[in-house]
């Protein structure tokens, strides 16, 4: 096989690829820089320290929303609180609340599965809301507003994205003990699935790849005639 020819079939085989590269899932926003905001160590007072550093889970982020960058659908599993208050988290289609007691919850071991919701490009639609009585609402945080909270604040969502994408942590901190960042009063696993029906964008790089093995093969053909 001659150099030129190497070369085309080489460009066809990277089109294909690229077609599952183009897009990687989760992502962070952060449209509403703050000072408060960035990335640390989970703290040494998360009660799941351990827990995560299994995982391979050593950092989070404040100061950010959570989005994705195509279509698919998002899992969330629950893995427990450390906290008195009863927590709730809230999509636009799912529920899931804590209650009060016990106030030591690990589902690290059998995580707890919430449901999937279908999602687009975009931030994401959730929210956390913590209540100190039966119905006695302490405060609520959406996803967007998270954008523009970080260490300090009365409450916060933390994020852990992971590397390929398709995982991301929620970390919930109700401040009920005062705004001490923990972060481990409601914990929250998303899974990201993308749409299994190619975009436009992936299509057109599919459709380059197989124009590129097509011409590889014709070239082929007219050498042997």
């Amino acid at each position: 096989m001659n150099q030129k020819k190497t070369k085309i079939i080489t460009l066809a085989a990277l089109s294909l690829g690229l077609g599952s590269l183009a897009q990687a899932g989760f992502v962070t926003i952060n449209s509403a820089p703050n000072p408060a905001a960035g990335e640390k160590n989970v703290v040494n007072n998360n009660e799941f320290k351990p827990d995560l550093a299994a995982l391979g889970v050593l950092k989070y982020a404040t100061g950010v929303s959570l989005g994705v960058d195509e279509l698919g659908s998002v899992t969330y599993f629950y893995y427990g609180k450390e906290a008195g208050y009863d927590n709730v988290f809230k999509t636009s289609d799912l529920f899931y609340q804590t209650e009060f007691t016990p106030t030591l919850q690990n589902y690290f071991s059998k995580p707890i599965e919430i449901g999937s919701d279908d999602v687009g490009p975009g931030a994401l639609d959730f929210r956390f809301c913590s209540l100190s009585g039966p119905s006695t609402l302490v405060g609520c945080v959406t996803n967007q507003q998270n954008d523009s909270l970080g260490w300090n604040a009365s409450q916060s969502i933390a994020f852990s994205v992971s590397s390929s994408g398709n995982t991301a942590w929620l970390f919930w901190d109700d401040s009920g003990a005062g705004p001490d960042d923990n972060h481990d009063d409601m914990l929250i696993k998303a899974v990201f699935t993308p749409k299994a029906v190619p975009e436009p964008a992936t299509l057109s790089l599919f459709g380059l790849g197989l124009l590129g093995i097509w011409a590889g093969s014709r070239r082929r053909a007219a050498r042997k005639i």
